[in-house]
């Protein structure tokens, strides 16, 4: 059996399988995960997409909003098997060539802390970029103008960057349903001893506003 070198963690939802198929055609299309095995974990739904030669497995756990997402993705790193993690909402998208960039920085620099890139932002049809690195300070940009060096947003590393997956779970996620992002980034960064770069957009952020109480299960 291949060593698996990365998880692929997807948080989801039933109100998303629309979206969450396109995810997942994406990865297929760049690496061959087609054995499925179905089973619950504290209630939710889990699906673990793998091939005995693969080197990467995907873990995809819905539920209908009634644990938050920051549970989920708690719940995600703890059963990732993969030696590095990284987790796609499932609204979300990877760059056609995401998965064999990243793979060749983890085989080049297999116990590297983090590995992060550039990601692509659509909010509302507004197109914007995000540069990832733990050399920033803290996240900034709101997305009103750009930034010294080009970019809308600075982000600190968090859940859409590869992270080790011991490392990963090693750091508590606050159980919320919005925010436990930035809160996560805040309490990994002094844990980051080595990070690799890969200066391309690999990850495809798709917000819509009129979706947002819906994405994350809050009531109005």
């Amino acid at each position: 059996m291949t060593p698996i070198e990365l998880s692929i963690l997807i948080p989801s939802t039933p109100d998303r399988k629309e979206d969450l198929q396109k995810l997942l055609e994406c990865i297929d299309k760049q690496e061959y995960v087609r054995k499925v095995d179905m089973y619950d974990v504290d209630g939710l739904k889990c699906e673990r997409y793998w091939d005995i030669l693969c080197p990467i497995e995907v873990l995809v756990f819905e539920d209908a909003k009634i644990m938050t997402i920051g549970e989920k993705r708690e719940l995600l790193y703890k059963h990732a098997k993969g030696t590095h993690s990284i987790q796609v909402d499932s609204d979300d998208l990877l760059a056609p060539n995401a998965i064999q960039l990243i793979l060749e920085a983890i085989r080049s620099n297999p116990d590297v802390d983090v590995i992060s890139f550039e990601e692509f932002i659509d909010i509302d049809g507004k197109i914007m970029k995000s540069n990832h690195s733990n050399s920033y300070p803290c996240w900034e940009g709101d997305g009103s103008k750009l930034l010294e060096d080009g970019y809308h947003f600075h982000r600190t590393i968090f859940f859409k960057d590869v992270i080790r997956t011991e490392l990963a779970k090693s750091v508590p996620v606050v159980h919320c349903r919005f925010g436990e992002d930035n809160i996560y980034a805040d309490a990994l960064k002094p844990f980051i001893k080595s990070e690799v770069h890969i200066n391309q957009e690999l990850y495809k952020y798709i917000h819509r506003s009129s979706d947002h109480n819906i994405r994350y299960g809050i009531k109005d």
